[in-house]
């Protein structure tokens, strides 16, 4: 059965594939939408040039003009001719003023009476003419392009979101099984190993009985040190089927003095330390405790681990100090004069492993 909290990740996954999913096939749409909109204002701009070029030649006879354009034309002589669609405030002064026999040509977009046109003027052999066309039908087809292609995103966000999740539920869906696979793993094996770990620490804890009465007092120490052991091997297949059921358990928090969770891991790290040539030194017996809220046997592997790694690769005859201090927050350090740690494996150095 899967946890809550592998429930809620999976879910969180599931979402966030699927708006990923359905925010490229938006983009998509969206550079879609504005290329094809984009090809519809170059083919009416070309198409309302067209129109203006044809209406601004031939000027003989200006009743020919399309209905849509109207056109104004000053002769060489200084005569003035109008079609019948040429509104009355044409000509307009600024771009006949622009004209000229370097540039004989202006196209421009006027706006009068909140109206907007379209307007070529051109200069040619001492005749001046204005063509104008009302932008009223190119702006209504953009606008209906435009209401189209919003609508056309709508729909694609909306069915790009469904197959997003459709797809996003097909991928995750192994992650789940996976999840619960590896769940039932560690509870099946942590369940399994408990029973030789309690035989083992039971013969053990016979043994120290045992050599308590009869042995040397070196030879019972490290007994007690067994004892030690086993029982923190058992805590770690504890944890491990904590780990697997995380939904059902609440998180253990206990107070916990680490300065003398320090000076265990110190004790019990000792005959390694002396088979390595290395000098050992942990928090004194008279040091002060220092209380957290937190779970002993995690922590106490946590020293362990540091330790071993400061032994194993320390240098010979060298030093392992393990310190701890502070207040309202609490650090333990583990200070050797090994080789350090190499820049490149620093920026994985909380990785799991």
């Amino acid at each position: 059965m899967t946890s809550q909290a592998d429930a809620r990740l999976l879910r969180n996954a599931t979402w966030r594939l699927a708006a990923l999913t359905a925010a490229a096939v938006t983009v998509i749409l969206v550079l879609v939408g504005g290329l094809a909109l984009g090809v519809v204002l170059r083919e009416q701009g070309a198409e309302a040039r067209r129109t203006l070029d044809q209406a601004i030649t031939d000027l003989d006879d200006l009743s020919r003009e399309p209905a849509t354009v109207g056109v104004w034309v000053q002769d060489p002589n200084g005569s003035v001719r109008r079609s019948k669609e040429a509104p009355g405030w044409l000509p307009l002064a600024a771009p006949l003023a622009a004209v000229s026999a370097q540039h004989p040509r202006d196209e421009r977009v006027v706006d009068h009476n909140g109206k907007s046109f379209r307007l070529l003027t051109l200069s040619s052999h001492g005749t001046l003419a204005q063509a104008v066309e009302s932008r009223h039908g190119e702006l209504a087809e953009r606008s209906r392009v435009l209401t189209g292609l919003v609508v056309a995103e709508m729909a694609g966000l909306a069915l790009s979101a469904l197959l997003g999740g459709f797809l996003a539920r097909r991928a995750i869906g192994p992650l789940a099984v996976a999840l619960q696979r590896q769940r039932r793993f560690v509870a099946d094996a942590s369940h399994e190993l408990r029973t030789p770990l309690t035989l083992l620490s039971t013969r053990a804890q016979l043994l120290e009985r045992s050599l308590r009465r009869h042995a040397p007092a070196d030879v019972h120490t490290e007994s007690v040190a067994l004892v030690s052991d086993t029982r923190r091997l058992g805590e770690v297949v504890d944890d491990l089927l904590l780990s697997a059921s995380l939904a059902t358990h609440p998180a253990r928090r206990e107070a916990v003095d680490v300065v003398d969770v320090a000076r265990s891991a110190v004790a019990a790290a000792v005959p390694y330390a002396r088979e390595q040539g290395v000098a050992l030194c942990g928090p004194a017996d008279d040091e002060a405790p220092l209380t957290v809220l937190g779970a002993k046997g995690p922590l106490r592997r946590v020293l362990d681990a540091l330790i071993d790694n400061a032994l194993t690769h320390g240098r010979a005859q060298g030093h392992v100090d393990v310190q701890v201090y502070g207040g309202a927050q609490v650090t333990a350090r583990v200070v050797d004069d090994g080789p350090g740690i190499h820049p490149d494996v620093a920026t994985r150095l909380f990785d799991r492993f």
